[in-house]
């Protein structure tokens, strides 16, 4: 019998694929791609490193960033003003409420400073509403813009961040953050912990992606898994054992979304910033938040897989990714994360 490995090529080989290359020439371009045509109109949604895909995203000539909402001056870009989309049910509901599968969710939260949220994005508005009437108001508005980008968009990218998340005490309705760190239910309404198993989310994605084509039949999606390590954990595991955990959970329903969907793609963002090939350099000191260098990284092996250049080599053109990574990251300083409103709870 001949070596059945014969037939791989150097990028099958962790030695040729990655132990003698320099980190930055290590290239895990996906087996499962297409190119994305010109002019496609290009919607992201999902948990904080979405936010760092699409600010690149907005500078590249080649597309078109969708935003039916138009982020504030001081915010980072979302295609819609969902702000943070942390779990895969989180999105399967904004779907199914928009498009009035499931009934709307009204849930105002009050702030210490006498301000409303709304509980679905609690840090999308800094100033906060009047009330919770106006908070309605404004729901109202962010559904019809959600309902167009859902129908419009042509690729929707969605980085899937979480496992654990809040829920009602039905679980009828899950929230991107537990109330009490941001703001208070006046309402009296109770909430529980639940941490999504692999079934689950599995499940919930099939549903989004049943859903998403019967309104817009030609969409394709493209999945990542968010490589930020969770800034704490409700279980009773130690954090790292908990981001393992859940990252590991999102990882293998990629995969198996992407060999039990036609035009479903998983991208490599996660392994690029997260594995020890490249020695932690693709982390921030506090060893959570992404470097510059790993954006940059990922955002090169992205322009190569979906829009051209030749498989498996790192030919890329440096000079004008970089200047428009640079004026992205001069224009926002930092990502928005409900998340660190856990650790800003207790003062640190």
């Amino acid at each position: 019998m001949p070596n059945p490995y014969d037939s791989k090529g150097p990028a099958h080989f962790w030695r040729s694929g990655v132990a003698i290359l320099s980190p930055r020439d290590v290239w895990p371009i996906p087996s499962r791609s297409f190119r994305i045509p010109s002019r496609a109109r290009i919607a992201t949604a999902g948990s904080c490193f979405a936010q760092e895909v699409a600010r690149v995203l907005v500078g590249l000539p080649e597309v078109e960033f969708m935003q039916t909402e138009q982020s504030a001056p001081d915010q980072p870009l979302f295609s819609a003003r969902y702000g943070n989309i942390y779990t895969v049910r989180q999105l399967r509901q904004l779907l199914f409420e928009a498009f009035s599968l499931i009934p709307r969710i009204d849930v105002a939260w009050r702030r210490e400073d006498g301000r409303w949220v709304d509980a679905q994005r609690p840090a999308m508005f800094a100033a906060g509403f009047d009330s919770a009437a106006d908070v309605a108001l404004a729901r109202t508005e962010h559904l019809a813009s959600v309902r167009r980008l859902f129908s419009e968009c042509s690729i929707f990218i969605f980085t899937l961040g979480l496992t654990e998340a809040w829920t009602s005490a039905s679980g009828d309705v899950v929230f991107p953050i537990a109330p009490g760190i941001v703001a208070e239910d006046v309402s009296g309404g109770s909430y529980t912990f639940h941490n999504f198993s692999y079934d689950e989310i599995i499940a919930d994605l099939g549903d989004f992606i049943t859903e998403i084509r019967k309104i817009n039949p030609a969409v394709r999606c493209i999945l990542t898994v968010s490589p930020v390590p969770l800034v704490a954990t409700y279980t009773d595991e130690h954090v790292l054992v908990a981001t393992t955990h859940s990252k590991s959970i999102l990882r293998a329903v990629c995969s198996a979304a992407e060999t039990r969907w036609e035009d479903v793609f998983y991208f490599p963002s996660y392994e690029i910033i997260s594995s020890h090939f490249n020695n932690g350099a693709y982390y921030n000191d506090n060893k959570r938040t992404i470097a510059k260098s790993g954006v940059e990284h990922v955002m090169d092996v992205f322009q190569e897989t979906y829009f051209g250049g030749k498989p498996g080599t790192p030919e890329r053109v440096q000079e004008e990714p970089k200047s428009m990574l640079d004026e992205a990251f001069e224009s926002v300083d930092k990502v928005i994360c409900d998340e660190e409103l856990i650790t800003k709870s207790f003062g640190f």
